[in-house]
């Protein structure tokens, strides 16, 4: 696998949480579960942020620990392992409420360097 340093990583991560954002901005949770192909999207997007999250290195971890890279790996952990578990429910909410203000804090990384 080709190495990727940990910055590209928090773009993939970016890149992937606002995919997700733009997938569903015009939905309701009732749209949501009902269009299948946005779930499958969401559920893959949600794989990479737990994918580059797994990668990051420990001491970028430990210096910011307001970023939650252990729930982003759980999830990934959740959607790839448990995936016949996963509901649309579970998708929604982490959609609105854990992706909310992730990319403010990621550009925060970045900018700091």
């Amino acid at each position: 696998m080709p190495h990727r340093n940990w910055e590209i990583r928090i773009h993939d991560i970016l890149t992937a949480v606002n995919s997700i954002q733009s997938y569903t901005k015009e939905m309701d949770f009732s749209s949501f579960k009902s269009d299948r192909r946005t779930v499958d999207a969401v559920i893959r997007n949600l794989i990479v942020i737990g994918e580059a999250a797994s990668h990051m290195p420990e001491e970028i971890c430990q210096k910011y620990p307001e970023i939650p890279w252990y729930e982003m790996r759980g999830m990934r952990n959740f959607v790839v392992h448990e995936y016949f578990v996963v509901s649309d429910k579970i998708l929604w909410d982490t959609i609105h409420i854990d992706l909310k203000e992730l990319p403010k804090s990621l550009k925060r990384i970045i900018k700091s360097g």
